[in-house]
């Protein structure tokens, strides 16, 4: 009986962690995917940029068009993606926040530790 219990018990900080590691992804993967964006856009900014220096007509016209078509996508995506990230980062926020005040006594020991570690190194300058 006590280990269906236990079993129980360790769930919920198994959940906990596992939804910060979703939003740790899901964050790494949103900013993979603007990156991706933004090199789309500098290589439309570059067929934009040779196309008008030979000719001036149509090609430049279509470079143009596909230039804005992939600026607005590109700013659309950043938005999707800003507002992703934000709200994952409230996520790990509340998981933290959850986390120190279940276990008060590790967390202060744990920044106890930082702070005479970051004092030594500090004086020792």
């Amino acid at each position: 009986m006590t280990s269906m219990t236990a079993g129980r018990a360790g769930r919920g900080s198994a959940n906990r962690r596992s939804a910060g590691a979703k939003a740790a992804r899901a964050s790494r993967q949103a900013a993979l995917e603007s990156a991706k964006d933004f090199h789309s856009l500098i290589s439309d900014a570059e067929a934009l940029l040779k196309s008008t220096v030979d000719v001036m007509g149509d090609q430049a016209a279509e470079a143009r068009s596909r230039l804005q078509k992939s600026l607005a996508q590109a700013r659309d995506r950043l938005a999707d993606d800003l507002e992703t990230i934000t709200e994952h980062g409230r996520d790990a926020v509340s998981a933290a926040d959850e986390f120190v005040h279940e276990r008060p006594w590790p967390v202060i020991g744990v920044a106890a530790l930082v702070a005479v570690t970051a004092g030594f190194f500090l004086s020792r300058r």
